[in-house]
């Protein structure tokens, strides 16, 4: 009877494969053959059917199968999730997708929690530097309908950093609607790595003050040889003036501004760009090279009057601040030392 029972296996009961006689394991899926008892009827199961999942973009309609992507690879939107128990039973695709373009391994596009993908990071750089524009020229365009042109006052000082001052708020915001980690932008809550970006912070600040130092001595032998055209000089002397003869209450208002807009400078260009530039080069001073070449312009583009002084110290400035970074990756050593440096600024300007 067990002889006869053995000649009637003929598919496996697990995967429905076809089944030699006298064979131990089924030749596709691996798994021990289960031999019936005489008088069961043996039939041939159903092959596991090959699942898809196919999700539209709801902003440029482009249909996703993959199965790892929370979001739209064309455009960065967010798609329909996915349960795990659905991920389980699909059949797995081919690990590329067509971009329009050419095909890109699947892996490029998936948004991870502590690291900035290329695409990602470069897209939110972006936005940044565009609500940066937009909020810049609003201000140009309020000041000049409300106070034409009337001496420089501590107010119009305040309002000129809202710009830099405010650019920063969408990283923080993208890190805590995504849910991903606050690390993603360099920050270490770690309290020894808290303690030694105090004292990193402190050396970058005097060395930021040696730099502001320097940019004073060119900025004065500018002036004195007569190529000063845009009276770089005498437009400082005046700010200084008006912050040294100010209030003592808009002087604190204008550390705080200034503290506020170091944090959001810094989330941007180190946080964000720094970060992401990371994933594409190698070598760390070709990206900090870079990401202080990126700066310097940008900041050019807003304060052009002042020309190549401002270009040269925002430079430099942004290399001291990079090199402090990547002493451990902390987003701390920097924004103590810009806090300190923008303390010390005020304080030798107002004493």
């Amino acid at each position: 009877m067990r002889k006869e029972s053995e000649k009637k296996i003929k598919y496996c009961v697990f995967c429905g494969a076809n089944i030699e006689k006298d064979k131990i394991y089924c030749p596709n899926c691996g798994k021990l053959v289960i031999k019936l008892e005489p008088g069961k009827k043996i039939t041939q199961p159903k092959p596991i059917q090959e699942l898809e999942i196919s999700r539209k973009c709801s902003n440029c309609g482009s249909i996703i199968t993959s199965t790892i992507l929370d979001q739209c690879p064309i455009c960065n939107t967010s798609l329909e999730k996915v349960s795990e128990i659905r991920k389980t039973i699909v059949q797995k695709k081919p690990s590329l997708i067509f971009t329009n373009k050419k095909l890109e391994l699947e892996q490029k596009f998936v948004l991870r929690k502590d690291t900035w993908n290329l695409k990602e990071g470069l897209n939110v750089f972006g936005t940044c530097i565009y609500i940066l524009v937009i909020v810049f020229f609003l201000l140009i365009t309020f000041i000049s309908f409300q106070l034409d042109s009337t001496p420089i006052t501590i107010q119009q000082i305040l309002l000129s950093q809202i710009p830099e001052l405010v650019f920063g708020i969408y990283p923080i915001w993208y890190i805590y609607n995504k849910r991903h980690s606050f690390t993603k932008l360099g920050f270490r809550s770690d309290s020894k790595k808290f303690i030694l970006a105090i004292l990193i912070g402190i050396l970058g600040s005097l060395m930021l003050i040696v730099l502001e130092f320097f940019s004073d001595a060119f900025i004065n032998f500018i002036a004195d040889v007569g190529l000063d055209f845009f009276n770089v000089k005498s437009n400082l002397e005046e700010q200084n003036l008006v912050i040294k003869n100010s209030d003592l209450i808009w002087i604190v208002l204008l550390t705080i501004t200034l503290i506020v807009t170091a944090i959001s400078s810094e989330v941007v260009f180190r946080g964000v760009l720094h970060n992401t530039l990371k994933q594409k080069f190698n070598k760390n001073y070709l990206v900090i090279l870079l990401v202080a070449l990126v700066y310097s312009l940008i900041l050019l583009l807003f304060s052009f009057p002042y020309g190549v002084s401002f270009f040269l110290l925002n430079f430099l400035a942004s290399i001291v601040l990079g090199l402090l970074y990547e002493m451990n990756g902390n987003l701390y050593n920097t924004i103590m030392a810009n806090i300190f440096y923008s303390i010390l600024v005020v304080i030798l300007i107002y004493i």
